[in-house]
């Protein structure tokens, strides 16, 4: 697991993701706002679920 910590208002950039075909996908960008929210903008075909919602189908 890597931790990091960031100032409100800043972002963090997760590059060379590829598919199950090999193919590249658009970076991820986590936003880090000042009111503790987090906005998070990847491709499509990635699937982002909060670890509760996941954690009910167990």
């Amino acid at each position: 697991m890597l931790i990091l910590t960031r100032k409100p208002n800043s972002s963090i950039i997760i590059t060379n993701i590829f598919d199950e075909n090999g193919q590249q996908l658009k970076d991820i960008e986590i936003n880090v706002y000042s009111d503790n929210r987090i906005g998070i903008e990847a491709d499509g075909s990635i699937d982002i679920y909060r670890s509760e919602i996941l954690e009910l189908g167990e």
